[in-house]
């Protein structure tokens, strides 16, 4: 497997120009209000953020409304080409950038104190060399004292083949799609196999994969880059991880002191 193979290749590459349509039923502004409570929670108050697999750049532009700096990273192409034409229409415009860069293999400057990484797009590194790697090099990107903030879904999520989904009962959805998964329990892989028709009467498919992350591999991993985990949650709380923990949060912070 090459290091193509262990990040965001094709992510939603035919659909990107419709991806924010199939996403609308995401409820963005409940994601950045639950980032908010956890920065108040540590006290941390960034200038500068990444964004790591920013996508169409939806929760960047949010937070660039609010006054952030926010540089989003993406390895699609045609995500980031969404993600700059919408960043061109809102005020806030000069607080933004975005660049093409491989997850696993970072190469940015230490200028960011907080690095997010949200909607399970780290599941999308299928070994535990590429999670290393992308570990590593948001660490390197990060100032001393700077927090990493990532969501992941869990084992049970992948395991029970929650991806699998419709909304061809949706009248009003523009982009009408099919999502079938299936789970490798030995390499604890989720394959999702997609359709969408499009809008224009056109029908794409597209082949996605997550790897299921153990917890305490995800734990190991982040000391091991460098950083001190300060906690793990269920997703949107402050409750402890759990069993059936459908999504995992993770908090971390880059020490102003090494230890």
């Amino acid at each position: 497997m090459d290091r193509h193979d262990l990040q965001f290749a094709n992510q939603f590459e035919a659909v990107a120009p419709y991806y924010d349509e199939v996403m609308s039923v995401v409820p963005y502004g409940m994601w950045v209000t639950y980032l908010h409570r956890l920065m108040k929670r540590y006290g941390w108050q960034p200038r500068h953020i990444l964004d790591l697999a920013t996508g169409t750049g939806t929760v960047a532009i949010m937070l660039a409304q609010e006054g952030y700096r926010v540089t989003g990273v993406d390895y699609s192409e045609a995500m980031l080409t969404v993600a700059r034409r919408k960043a061109a229409d809102v005020p806030c415009g000069e607080l933004l950038r975005f660049l093409r860069q491989d997850a696993t293999a970072l190469s940015l400057t230490p200028e960011f104190d907080l690095v997010i990484s949200l909607f399970d797009s780290l599941n999308y590194i299928l070994t535990t060399r590429g999670l290393l790697d992308a570990f590593a090099g948001v660490y390197r990107s990060l100032e001393p004292g700077g927090g990493f903030i990532f969501d992941l879904n869990s084992e049970f999520t992948l395991e029970h083949n929650l991806f699998s989904q419709d909304n061809l009962w949706d009248e009003h959805a523009a982009v009408k799609h099919i999502w079938s998964a299936s789970y490798n329990k030995r390499t604890r892989m989720s394959t999702i196999e997609m359709e969408f028709y499009l809008p224009n009467g056109k029908h794409c498919r597209e082949v996605h994969k997550e790897r299921a992350h153990r917890h305490g591999d995800v734990l190991h991993l982040l000391r091991e880059s460098g950083f001190t985990v300060l906690d793990a949650f269920d997703a949107y709380s402050f409750l402890p991880v759990g069993k059936r923990s459908e999504r995992i949060f993770y908090v971390a912070v880059k020490r102003s002191i090494p230890k």
